[in-house]
């Protein structure tokens, strides 16, 4: 193989150990995306025997809003999961909320509102000040962290902390600055997180999402998923657990395949070489009695063996590894295997899933997908630099056998 073409598969294998990496750097978050409810005006009666109290003059103000409502359900969804659930948190996104200053300054940032365990999301890099702190979050105190890219926009200047801003009618302190990073799946220039709670009233959002770190495996995930599927109807379960897999499959594949092809020259190898041995031994029983030859014998049969047996452990190995996906995408496996119409089914039910004509999505998974198509197109390339090589080899060598 030329250096030119040794050179552009480095460059390819390292491009894609790169963003092979970045999507292990997701966190391995079970991510519920939906509608959020109509959070603008009061509830007109409480539950159960609430009813009587509102009926005999309670004031409007003194009951629960649809907010509370709606996080104590949230609330009593983590009850009843708390042995399936590390940490949990709701997250409210506006996409182009408008931010004011007193000089006369504004800009436009993706809004994130936060509610739950903090750290349950990963932090961004600091720059200037902290981040939020938890009682910030659980009381509703107004207080923003935004990126040095807002700070710029706005402010004029790479360190507001302490300074506040306008943002629907609620003045907010930014209390840090993170790094201004944006990646694949961030929708605007720039953005900022405040605890959901801190607006006397709620903005309109575009979606909520509900991350949750699990504990356990697959199963439960998948459990979680149908879970928060039942806590509110309607919306759409990622797992990044899965996607992160998803985004590696092109480099399994490729391994694989490499794999299948190496055992192929190996049982070649093999084969030369238990000739090589059985001729050997063929010409000793020309000057010597076969009955002083039979430990040689025995460890010539030995040495073909672990030949062969090397090169079927290769193709054994790439092929399980090929096969290793199904248990992490069973969606994908037929009730009957030989079964055409079973076949048919399953992959036009998870098409029809995954064409829906009104889909919702996450940041990080919007980037997981951009990951999957760039690491397959490397992949690709790489492969079709090795095959011509490859199969170069494998010819000299089944030549000379």
């Amino acid at each position: 193989m030329s250096i030119k073409r040794w050179i552009l598969l480095v460059l390819l294998l390292g491009l894609t150990a790169l963003f092979v990496m970045q999507a292990h750097q997701v966190p391995s978050l079970i991510q519920y995306v939906f509608l959020p409810p109509d959070f603008s005006a009061a509830e007109e009666t409480q539950q159960g025997g609430e009813e009587g109290q509102a009926g005999q003059g309670t004031p409007q103000a003194e009951l629960p809003g649809k907010l509370d409502l709606f996080m104590k359900s949230w609330n009593s969804f983590l009850d009843e999961q708390q042995a399936s659930i590390q940490a949990a948190a709701l997250s409210a996104h506006q996409g182009g909320a408008a931010l004011t200053v007193e000089n006369g300054g504004s800009a436009t940032a993706e809004l994130t509102a936060l509610y739950g365990a903090r750290h349950t999301l990963e932090d961004k890099v600091l720059v200037n000040g902290r981040q939020l702190y938890q009682e910030e979050v659980d009381l509703g105190t107004p207080s923003a962290v935004i990126d040095e890219g807002l700070a710029i926009a706005l402010f004029r200047q790479g360190n507001p902390v302490d300074m506040q801003f306008t943002l629907d009618d609620q003045v907010f302190t930014v209390v840090g600055i993170t790094r201004h990073n944006r990646t694949v799946g961030e929708r605007a220039d720039y953005g900022l997180m405040v605890p959901l709670k801190a607006f006397e009233t709620q903005p309109t959002w575009e979606v909520m999402t509900a991350q949750v770190r699990p504990l356990g495996g697959a199963g439960t995930r998948a459990g979680l998923g149908k879970s928060l599927q039942a806590w509110q109807s309607g919306g759409q379960v990622v797992d990044l657990v899965k996607e992160k897999y998803r985004a590696a499959l092109p480099v399994r594949v490729l391994l694989c395949l490499l794999g299948m092809f190496v055992s192929l020259i190996g049982f070649q190898l093999a084969r030369r070489f238990s000739t090589a041995l059985l001729e050997k031994n063929r010409e000793r029983l020309q000057s010597e009695y076969i009955s002083r030859l039979w430990p040689r014998y025995v460890l010539t049969g030995a040495l073909i063996a672990l030949s062969f047996g090397a090169a079927l452990l290769v193709l054994l190995v790439a092929f399980t590894q090929l096969l290793a996906p199904v248990y992490v995408f069973p969606e994908w496996v037929p009730a009957i295997l030989v079964e055409p119409k079973e076949i048919a089914r399953t992959f036009w039910n998870n098409r029809a899933s995954a064409t829906a004509l009104l889909q919702m999505h996450t940041k990080e998974g919007h980037f997981l997908r951009t990951l999957l198509g760039y690491i397959t197109v490397l992949c690709l390339l790489a492969g079709a630099l090795l095959l011509v090589p490859l199969t170069n080899f494998y010819k000299k060598v089944s030549a000379r056998g």
